[in-house]
């Protein structure tokens, strides 16, 4: 499965509607609730502070703090200086004052958190990196159990398959609906099942290949921004290529929903963009 992945058939995508923001962002992250709202993490511009912008529907919030985010168990997450924050939310307002907290075990010092994917069962997956740089780089992916009294218990370590490592820096992550795990990481998508074990790893059809958002649709179907390319990939659960949309500007964050509707935040933007198949 380490072979590049080949180009199977082609899927033109539409855009659908577009969301309107009133402000210019860089768009960090994006998340979408079950209440039909989304969630951006964003890099704000100083005058808003380290306050959350509220929003009206369907954007419920911005948080300013350009943290990955993502949404479980009727609560969003965020990642703060190595630290899992859950924040309860309203249909328009992000609280995060006095968060719960999930703290990851290890050495702050040595690992710095990123992505973070909240599980159907009662899992957390977070990226962490070891800030080493070049040959030196290493990075791997921590399972945490969910418990909501401000406790955790790691329950898996993901760093190498067959004694080779997985990762140079994984960045962002997603859980796709069979259960494997999806990684970005440095100009490729690393795949692996459950357990940890390699299935594939993608590094795109086209050159320069530089993946940042990531999520899956109901089909297993794992969804890519290339942020570089001005496009999104849409790569099947075996690692088969299906298609590119180009029709967006420096792709940067991407979300679904439960219609397979895709939310593209780009990189500095004034809207969300809804596209369809």
């Amino acid at each position: 499965a380490m072979n590049q992945a080949q180009a199977l058939s082609s899927v033109n995508y539409r855009i659908l509607r577009t969301i309107s923001l009133d402000h210019h962002f860089y768009i960090i992250d994006i998340a979408y609730s079950d209440k039909g709202t989304v969630c951006l993490s964003v890099c704000a511009d100083q005058k808003y502070g380290s306050t959350v912008i509220t929003k009206r529907n369907p954007v419920g919030f911005v948080l300013p703090t350009g943290s990955y985010i993502d949404y479980g168990h009727w609560k969003f997450y965020y990642i703060n200086d190595n630290i899992v924050n859950a924040c309860s939310c309203t249909d328009s307002y992000l609280s995060i004052n006095g968060p719960k907290v999930v703290q990851n075990k290890a050495d702050v010092n040595l690992f710095q958190t990123h992505g973070i994917a909240v599980c159907k069962s009662d899992y957390i997956l977070v990226c962490q990196w070891n800030r080493k740089f070049k040959d030196q780089s290493a990075g791997k992916v921590v399972k945490l159990e969910y418990i909501a009294d401000n406790r955790n218990d790691i329950v898996l370590e993901i760093e190498s398959d067959k004694n080779q490592p997985l990762y140079i820096c994984p960045t962002n992550i997603a859980e796709n609906g069979n259960g494997d795990i999806c990684v970005f990481d440095v100009r490729a998508v690393v795949v692996t099942d459950a357990g940890g074990m390699l299935r594939f790893r993608y590094q795109g059809n086209l050159r320069d290949f530089d993946p940042y958002g990531i999520c899956c649709d109901s089909s297993c179907n794992i969804i890519v921004a290339d942020m570089k390319n001005d496009k999104i990939h849409v790569i099947d659960k075996d690692g088969a290529f299906h298609v590119t949309y180009d029709g967006i500007k420096m792709p940067r964050a991407i979300c679904i929903d439960e219609n397979n509707n895709l939310y593209v935040g780009e990189w500095h933007t004034d809207t969300v963009k809804v596209i369809a198949r």
